[in-house]
């Protein structure tokens, strides 16, 4: 297979029925994912399923956190 490691397509695997202009807004835009997902995407990709699991159960969550730290602070 001659294709790349990596979400960067080089040029003979864009679609060729584009015109030339599209085809390097394409390849930018393409470039421009691969360089978004830094050291720092895996970070970002598990606060925003922490975000998404948290946010719906907000009152849950809060409740919980209260009486963890209330039970913490008793320990104390």
């Amino acid at each position: 297979m001659t294709r790349p490691l990596g979400p960067v397509a080089s040029a003979s695997l864009l679609p060729t029925g584009l015109p030339s202009v599209d085809q390097t807004a394409l390849q930018r835009h393409l470039i421009q994912c691969a360089k978004a997902r830094g050291r720092w995407f895996g970070v970002a990709l598990m606060a925003e399923r922490l975000h998404g699991l948290v946010l719906p159960r907000l009152a849950t969550t809060a409740a919980l956190g209260a009486i963890t730290l209330g039970l913490f602070a008793h320990w104390l």
